[in-house]
C-alpha cells in the first residue's frame, strides 16, 4: 500500500520552530514502511525545504515563512495580525502532481487551536484525491475528537490504540509498538535538530497539563532503542537533540544517566536541549554537574508560578525553596545564565496580576531569564472546566495560547508583564 503523511501548515497569531517535529507522526510512518508500505511525506513546516527561504538561528532552530491571513470571525477583537505559517499551497499541489495516487492520506495535528491547517490540507487532498480515505491522527483528535469528527469530518480517526488502523490496514499493530519505533527521519532532506523521548507521560498531574490525558501511564522506552535513534540522527548530520519527555529527570540514575553515559561513548559532540520544562526538584548537585559534563547546552525549567498556595494547587511540582536549590546547583555546575531559562504561567484562571509580576522578579533575581508561557486551556485537564468560566471555549480556537491570557488580563495588563521580563532578562544578559 501507498500512504501519504501530511504535516499541515500552522494559523495562529505566533509560530516558531523552537525544535518542533511531529516526533510520533515519524514513528508512525517509520512503523509502516518497516512492513513495506511505501510512504510520501509533505511537511508544511520543514524549514529546510527550498521554498522555505528561512535562515536557522541558533542550535537549529528558526522563523517559519509567513503571509498575514484574515482572522477568523471568533477572534476579530484580538488586536494582533493572524498568519499563516509553512510552504504555499501551490507547492503542496505541485508535490501531489509528483507522486502516485496513494490507498490512505495521514494528516495529524499537535495543537488544538491548529485545525485550521487541517481544513486546508483536507480541501485539497479531497480535491485531488476524492476517493481516497483520509485518516486524522495526533493530540488535536485525542483532546477534541467531538471537535474533530463534526468539523473536519475525517474518514476514519485514529484512536489512542490503533485499533481503527488495524482494522483498517489489516497489520497487527499497537500503541507500545508504534512508540517504540525509531522516527523515519530519512523523510525529511535535511536535519537541523533532532529530538529524542526517553519517556512517556509523567507521574505528576499538573492540573493545567494535557500529559496526563495524552499519556495516562508513564513509563520508560528501551534504552537500545532511543540509543539507535540518536545513532540514525547522527549519520543524518545532527548535532543539536531537543529531550521531547515530559518528566526527563524522574528516576534520573536509573534512566537518563545511563542513556547519557552510552551514548557519549560513541558521539562527543552532542548538544542536548530541554524545550519541555524539566522538574527542578530533582535537579540535585549530581544531576546538575552530570548535564553540565555531557552536552546539555539550553537548560528549561519549570516554576510556573511563584505563589506557594498556587503551587500546591495546580500539582505540586515544584516548591520554591527546590527551585532556588535547582538554579544554585546548575551555576555550581557551570551553566552560565543565558543557558538557563524559567517558564512562568500567565492567566491561570484566579490567578491575579501581582502573582505574576513577583514571579518575574523573583526568577530574575536568581540571575536567570524568564520565558512566559500563556496558558492553554486544555479540554479534559482539571483547570479546563475552571478556565470555562472565563470564556467560551467550544471552539479551539479560543484554546490558543494568545487568547486566554489577553482576554483574561486585557492588553495594558499583559504588555506590563512582558515589558518586565523583557527588561529583566535584558538585564540579565547585559550582565553575563
Amino acid at each position: 500500500m501507498r500512504c501519504l503523511f501530511v504535516v499541515p501548515p500552522i494559523y495562529d497569531f505566533a509560530a516558531y520552530d523552537f525544535w518542533m517535529k511531529p516526533y510520533g507522526f515519524l514513528q508512525l510512518a517509520s512503523f509502516l514502511m518497516e512492513r513495506g508500505f511505501d510512504i510520501d511525506f509533505f511537511d508544511f513546516t520543514d524549514r529546510n525545504h527550498p521554498e522555505m527561504h528561512s535562515k536557522t538561528g541558533e542550535f537549529g532552530k528558526g522563523k517559519f515563512l509567513r503571509q498575514e491571513v484574515e482572522k477568523p470571525e471568533i477572534l476579530s477583537d484580538v488586536k494582533h495580525p493572524f498568519f499563516r505559517y509553512g510552504l504555499s499551497k501551490e507547492t503542496f499541489k505541485n508535490r501531489l502532481q509528483s507522486i502516485k495516487k496513494p490507498d490512505f492520506v495521514f494528516v495529524t495535528c499537535a495543537m488544538t487551536y491548529w485545525y485550521l491547517g487541517i481544513l486546508e490540507v483536507t480541501e485539497i487532498i479531497r480535491e485531488k484525491f476524492p476517493e481516497t480515505p483520509l485518516i486524522l491522527g495526533g493530540a488535536y483528535v485525542q483532546l477534541c475528537e467531538e471537535h474533530a469528527q463534526t468539523v473536519v469530518k475525517p474518514d476514519f480517526i485514529v484512536d489512542s490504540e490503533f485499533h481503527t488502523l488495524a482494522d483498517l490496514l489489516k497489520i497487527d499493530i499497537s500503541r507500545e509498538d508504534v512508540e517504540n519505533t525509531i522516527p523515519a527521519w530519512e523523510l525529511y532532506e535535511k536535519l537541523d535538530y533532532g529530538v529524542v523521548k526517553l519517556n512517556l507521560g509523567c507521574p505528576f498531574r499538573c492540573t493545567y497539563c494535557a500529559s496526563q490525558v495524552l499519556y495516562p501511564v508513564f513509563r520508560t522506552r528501551p534504552l537500545k532503542t532511543v540509543l539507535a535513534e540518536v545513532d540514525k540522527l547522527v549519520k543524518l548530520g545532527v548535532q543539536d537533540i531537543a529531550f521531547y519527555d515530559d518528566a526527563l529527570l524522574v528516576n534520573a540514575d536509573e534512566i537518563l544517566l545511563p542513556f547519557l553515559r552510552e551514548v557519549t561513548k560513541t558521539h562527543k559532540n552532542l548538544r542536548f536541549h530541554t524545550p519541555n520544562a524539566m522538574h527542578a526538584r530533582f535537579i540535585t548537585p549530581e544531576i546538575a554537574q552530570a548535564l553540565k559534563t555531557y552536552g546539555f547546552e539550553t537548560i528549561h525549567l519549570g516554576f510556573e508560578t511563584a505563589d506557594k498556595k498556587r503551587q500546591k494547587e495546580t500539582g505540586g511540582k515544584v516548591k520554591s525553596d527546590e527551585f532556588h536549590d535547582a538554579v544554585h546547583n546548575l551555576f555550581a555546575a557551570g551553566f552560565k545564565h543565558k543557558q538557563i531559562i524559567t517558564y512562568l504561567l500567565v492567566g491561570l484562571p484566579g490567578q491575579p496580576f501581582e502573582e505574576i509580576i513577583s514571579g518575574i522578579q523573583e526568577v530574575s533575581d536568581l540571575g536567570i531569564k524568564v520565558m512566559l508561557a500563556d496558558y492553554s486551556p486544555i479540554p479534559h485537564t482539571p483547570l479546563f472546566a475552571e478556565a470555562q468560566k472565563y470564556l467560551n471555549l467550544d471552539d479551539p480556537l479560543m484554546q490558543n495560547t494568545s487568547v486566554f491570557a489577553l482576554r483574561y488580563f486585557g492588553e495594558e495588563k499583559l504588555q506590563e508583564i512582558k515589558t518586565l521580563k523583557n527588561t529583566c532578562n535584558a538585564k540579565i544578559l547585559r550582565n553575563e
